[in-house]
């Protein structure tokens, strides 16, 4: 999970460091929300996708097109519309940002369009605004800590499963000790009350 300025936290589906792509989900399967109000400029982020410009339109009746569901309530309909279209009466501008994609239907699934990718740091003999420097490092480093916590998470797994087998083996090896000991001393108790018995 990562938590973004003016948003919130938004699940990490997936990341690429081929193709720098981290992929990633709404808690709130409302894509659209997200476009509204993340700030990629205060972050090291920015779309993986070519962005345009859209505005978000907020109306009191319906309009031509579709509406964003999740955005949309009794009495006022959201629709995003590019920045050129007449606002009608009906309607106010409630924002524009660049965005990968306007609303539609077809693209309502929870995860498109929420690709992100970032910069590689710089290597030390390049030059560079020291504090940009130091977000995309913190990038590199946290993108790098979901595969490494994962693999720890793992290799803590197997560390239990082998301790509990070596622990039942132990037990099985002093259980078994404890069979042979209780053998001997009855047979020595049978031989014992042989002689007593022919005497």
């Amino acid at each position: 999970m990562i938590h973004f300025p003016f948003y919130g936290n938004l699940v990490v589906k997936s990341i690429s460091y081929n193709t720098r792509k981290l992929d990633l989900i709404d808690p709130k399967s409302c894509v659209h929300e997200v476009f509204l109000n993340l700030n990629l400029s205060l972050t090291p982020f920015r779309y993986y996708y070519v962005v345009k410009n859209y505005t978000y339109l907020n109306c009191s009746v319906p309009i031509n097109g579709n509406s964003i569901p999740c955005l949309s309530g009794y009495g006022h309909h959201v629709y995003t519309v590019k920045p050129s279209v007449n606002v009608p009466d009906s309607c106010r501008a409630i924002k524009t940002v660049e965005i990968p994609f306007g609303y539609s239907s077809y693209l309502s699934d929870n995860s498109f369009g929420l690709g992100l990718t970032w910069e590689l740091p710089k290597r030390d003999d390049e030059d560079g605004d020291d504090g940009f420097e130091e977000e995309r490092t913190w990038v590199h480093l946290t993108t790098k800590k979901v595969p490494m916590i994962a693999g720890l998470v793992v290799l803590a797994a197997v560390a239990m499963v082998m301790k509990m087998k070596i622990l039942y083996t132990k037990k099985m090896l002093v259980s078994n000790e404890d069979m042979e000991n209780q053998f001997s001393e009855d047979l020595l108790a049978q031989q014992h009350k042989i002689p007593q018995a022919l005497g």
